[in-house]
């Protein structure tokens, strides 16, 4: 009865990726969830384990991962997702970009070492109409993002993918292709994901 373990590890996104009701403001009632949606398919197979910590990048990622891999056992797959905060323009949370690079990297390493199996998710789709007017402060601190950051740092996943030889997830073509030009109908506050956005990641 001792289940291997499916990893989820990643910044708010991932953290989210069990809330049924993401807009409960709006009445929509229960919505679509990554994590509940793994935990079904997996049931009396693996252990669905989500380690998202809201506000991280990759190196602060980097630094608790050791942590997460000691002390849980039995990790056989999982998925790697940052590059939303590493792209601010300034701020705390942004991560230059070869410092990104090199974190993945390592990060993909320490799941190789313990014969895990990874995946990269790279960054979907940033909608600043929605984020930004009830967060002026983070914006003038420098946390501004953008779609172009957004598009750097998805093409930096996606060649560590290459280098390290392991599965890329890209969101923002999965989203294109399922809603083109409609893809904000994804997104319930302008980064994070509603039922709809989660389910293409599901998908």
């Amino acid at each position: 009865m001792e289940y291997k373990k499916f990893l989820m590890f990643g910044d708010s996104i991932t953290e989210f990726s069990f809330n049924t009701r993401p807009q409960p403001e709006e009445n929509l009632g229960d919505q679509f969830a990554l994590g509940a949606a793994l935990t079904n398919d997996y049931s009396r197979k693996l252990t669905v384990l989500q380690r998202g910590f809201a506000g991280y990048n990759s190196k602060w990622g980097l630094k608790i991962l050791p942590k997460i891999l000691e002390y849980e056992q039995n990790i056989v797959i999982g998925f790697i997702f940052f590059g939303s905060n590493d792209s601010c323009a300034g701020g705390p949370q942004r991560v230059p970009e070869d410092e990104y690079e090199s974190n993945l990297h390592k990060s993909v390493q320490m799941f190789k070492a313990r014969s895990i199996k990874p995946i990269l998710v790279g960054p979907a789709f940033y909608d600043s109409s929605k984020w930004e007017p009830s967060r002026q402060d983070e914006v003038r601190q420098g946390y501004a993002r953008s779609n172009e950051g957004f598009i750097r740092y998805g093409k930096i996943t996606a060649s560590v993918a290459s280098k390290e030889n392991v599965p890329f997830l890209d969101l923002r073509a999965a989203m294109e292709r399922e809603a083109g030009k409609n893809w904000t109908d994804f997104l319930v506050d302008g980064l994070h994901f509603n039922g709809k956005g989660y389910e293409v990641f599901y998908k």
